[in-house]
């Protein structure tokens, strides 16, 4: 998966020293192995997975880890272990157990029967939240996206179809939109991310 497709992945990096298998040192290769691993991921949590059941606080430090595992094991030796260095954006790394632990405590109310909220907003405060804690050396806006479609199947709701910018001639105005709305909802203004998920859900 290219660059170009990752609307928030702010982590930079052509850093290959983490690298599983040195024959991926070349990027093409290394795209098309994410590529491959991703969707595999996909395969397992979405399409051939049981759903999960809102309320339930499935949502766990545990699934977080497993499913970036899923994403990028094989590839990339910090797959599924949280960052232990501090980089452009996210937490301090050392506060990524205690903020991963508020996050899932968090989802089980949004999740829960008792909580107003749309599923747009859940939606957008998990990916918001997950982005913002940036709890892996990379992959984590892939990652942030692929937890909420694993909410959205567990309510039953269409899937967001997230923007391939790389092919579309407006890529850097979506692109500049998330992101902008991403910068409110750090600010708890989550309508601008809000209307984008539920505009990508209607695609």
């Amino acid at each position: 998966m290219s660059d170009d497709t990752r609307l928030g992945d702010a982590t930079a990096g052509e850093d290959v020293s983490d690298l599983v298998l040195s024959t991926l040192s070349d990027r093409r290769a290394r795209n098309a192995a994410e590529l491959e691993t991703i969707t595999r991921a996909y395969n397992k949590y979405i399409f051939r997975a049981r759903r999960r059941k809102p309320g339930t606080g499935w949502l766990t430090e545990d699934v977080i880890c497993c499913v970036h595992r899923e994403m990028f094991g094989g590839i990339w030796a910090w797959a599924g272990k949280f960052r232990t260095v501090e980089v452009n954006i996210g937490v301090k790394w050392h506060t990524i157990p205690e903020q991963v632990r508020l996050l899932c405590d968090d989802f089980k109310y949004w999740d829960s029967p008792d909580s107003a909220m749309s599923v747009f907003e859940v939606a957008a405060r998990l990916q918001n939240r997950l982005t913002r804690i940036h709890p892996f050396k990379n992959g984590n806006g892939r990652h942030a996206r692929l937890m909420t479609d694993i909410f959205f199947y567990s309510r039953r709701h269409a899937l967001p179809q997230w923007p391939q910018l790389q092919l579309m001639i407006q890529g850097d105005q979506i692109r500049q939109e998330y992101i902008a709305a991403m910068k409110k909802a750090d600010g708890d203004d989550y309508s601008g991310l809000m209307a984008f998920i539920q505009r990508c859900c209607e695609k």
